[in-house]
């Protein structure tokens, strides 16, 4: 009898726990949706290689992130890598898609959701486009304009 009072006041305790916090995790959850604010978004246009998808810029809190869609799809290729540049997508070239760029880092892979976190301090609104580039090769695979 006393194993069963016991597992019963347990059972209760959990529940009674469980009640006054899944309101907790909830608001949470709800609150950090909130603090994300997309800034732009688009679509992926070739440049030289296969490249599709969409992408989007959102501001979290005091960071701001390129979010590569779920669609996202690119050519495989060697020395891929994510860069904004100041130049539009239909002004940069394979020769030219790193000057005055910012390098965000190396694509993680060249299809599904990634994203990529700006630098400290950079202000996104001092760039045209996102590109995704073979720097060994100097090869433009395409890009979204920002």
């Amino acid at each position: 009898m006393f194993k069963f009072k016991a597992a019963a006041i347990g059972l209760a305790l959990a529940t009674a726990t469980l009640a006054t916090t899944t309101p907790v995790i909830a608001a949470a959850h709800a609150e950090a949706a909130t603090e994300a604010a997309q800034v732009s978004a688009g679509d992926f246009v070739r440049k030289s290689k296969r490249i599709s998808g969409g992408w989007e810029v959102v501001q979290r809190g005091d960071q701001t992130v390129i979010v590569f869609a779920d669609n996202f799809r690119a050519a495989g290729g060697p020395d891929l890598k994510v860069f904004l540049s100041p130049k539009t997508v239909s002004a940069v070239t394979g020769k030219t898609a790193t000057q005055g760029s910012i390098l965000l880092g190396e694509l993680q892979s060249t299809r599904g959701g990634q994203e990529y976190v700006l630098p400290a301090g950079t202000n996104i609104d001092d760039f045209e486009s996102l590109l995704v580039h073979c720097e060994a090769y100097s090869v433009l695979w395409g890009g979204g304009q920002l």
